[in-house]
């Protein structure tokens, strides 16, 4: 009977280290990802407080929004700039890029006068283009960096 506890707990033990070693050994995020996984948690960070501050805003955006957007922008340009990985500072650069892009769209039709029930101005149409773009450079970021 002793021995079967023995044999059960070595048993565990074994297993717990192997898990261990598989966990922070064979699924550790390699060091090119460091900076990406930097990058993508400021991203999803500035995402919840975008959301927050445009929380049942249907209008054009105001400056306090303005000013959360390209915060988002200059911080992700800043992270964008420690990826240094070929294959990885690309789409790093890319999505930098187009935030830049989207915060002046966005401070562009901020700024232009729109009537009442007008179509939208072809900026708006152009916001969505490149907010599928930064989505993309984002989901490719993410499976080149994932556990």
């Amino acid at each position: 009977m002793i021995k079967r506890w023995r044999f059960t707990i070595a048993a565990v033990v074994i297993a717990v280290i192997a898990t261990l070693v598989y966990q922070f050994w064979y699924r550790r995020v390699p060091a090119e990802c460091k900076p990406v996984q930097e990058l993508l948690s400021f991203n999803s960070a500035q995402s919840k407080v975008i959301d927050e501050k445009t929380k049942d805003d249907q209008g054009l955006p105001n400056p306090d929004q303005l000013a959360a957007y390209t915060a988002w922008a200059d911080g992700l340009a800043d992270r964008a700039g420690k990826v240094t990985a070929p294959n990885l500072a690309q789409p790093a650069v890319e999505l930098a890029t187009l935030a830049n892009k989207f915060v002046g769209k966005l401070e562009l039709i901020s700024s232009t006068p729109h009537a009442p029930g007008a179509p939208p101005p072809p900026e708006y149409y152009e916001l969505t283009i490149i907010n599928d773009q930064i989505n993309e450079d984002i989901a490719q970021l993410k499976k080149a960096c994932q556990r």
